[in-house]
């Protein structure tokens, strides 16, 4: 990411107080970076310049997280066993509701409307993306877990006479872990207008765990190639359900995203015969016709990838 031109920023001490003094960095630099964008949008209008006009680009913000944790809490090296949640590190609390400060809606104004339904509270600057890849064991805590069983119980209670027909038209009874997802976060839909777009790539669903970093690596393979971010993810989830044998599958979540700005159709790779932009529109690429292989010549490339991996 640095020599893609991004501004990095590494938890290297790993305990808690580690990771939140790393946080409070980063969102000190995320602030900075949204003034010095404010200020090149409120230039005068005899600003003269030698280059031709052109609207300053919103941050792009990237946030990543490797290791052990447990329905949205991560677990420090410092954190006791069995770990409390006071002692871990919040996705929400912690990373996710302060950004959300620092860019102009506090958490106190999530819920709060006026009667219209429209959300009083306003962001500092529209078009702002936040890229977040999470590669963690999503297993749920002992209240979520309560709720997860609640609501799989009431879902299976409701469609038990139901004929399959009948229960394909209705979705609010096509229980997955998936669709839980969307549902614990469908708050993040209602943040009004000019919201950040948020595109939140998960390396499993809810209640399964993560194997090897297979997914967060496979994005890295593929990160800095100038191809589609959401094709990136998408080669990155098939090859973690190839990997772990369909025992892990990804989850890929995109809120506030609009017709004009969508960050899963976009490339981060940095282009240097395109002015040096860090985020550019792509296109998708023709698949590929290769031709079919014999059986004799499948089976022994199977046999070459087991030895390989043995």
């Amino acid at each position: 990411l640095r020599a893609m031109g991004f501004l990095v920023r590494s938890a290297e001490d790993q305990t808690l107080s580690g990771m939140k003094a790393a946080t409070e960095d980063w969102l000190s630099e995320v602030a900075d970076a949204v003034d010095k964008v404010q200020s090149e949008m409120g230039r005068p209008k005899d600003f003269v310049d030698s280059g031709p006009p052109e609207p300053p680009e919103p941050p792009l913000l990237l946030f990543s997280y490797c290791g052990h944790g447990a329905a949205g809490c991560f677990f420090p090296v410092d954190c006791g066993r069995p770990c409390e949640r006071e002692d871990t590190y919040c996705f929400f609390e912690d990373l996710l509701f302060r950004l959300f400060k620092v860019l102009g809606r506090p958490a106190s104004e999530f819920f709060r409307c006026d009667f219209s339904g429209e959300t009083r509270a306003c962001w500092l600057l529209p078009g702002i993306r936040i890229f977040v890849i999470i590669e963690s064991c999503r297993r749920l805590l002992k209240d979520e877990r309560y709720a997860y069983e609640a609501t799989k119980t009431h879902v299976a209670y409701q469609k038990r006479h139901l004929l399959p027909s009948v229960q394909a038209l209705r979705p609010d009874l096509a229980f997955q872990n998936a669709v839980w997802d969307q549902r614990r976060l469908a708050f993040l839909r209602h943040l009004g207008p000019n919201a950040p777009e948020i595109l939140l790539a998960l390396s499993s669903e809810s209640t399964t765990a993560s194997y090897d970093v297979v997914f967060l690596r496979s994005i890295v393979d593929s990160i800095d190639k100038p191809v589609r971010l959401g094709g990136i993810l998408e080669r990155a989830s098939l090859e973690t359900l190839r990997r772990t044998g369909h025992q892990q599958k990804p989850v890929v979540l995109s809120f506030g995203s609009s017709g004009e700005r969508n960050l899963e159709e976009s490339v981060l790779a940095r282009r240097d015969d395109l002015g040096g932009r860090t985020l550019l529109r792509g296109a998708s690429l023709p698949s590929l016709t290769a031709k079919p292989q014999s059986r004799m010549s499948r089976l022994s490339r199977q046999r070459s990838f087991v030895h390989r991996f043995a």
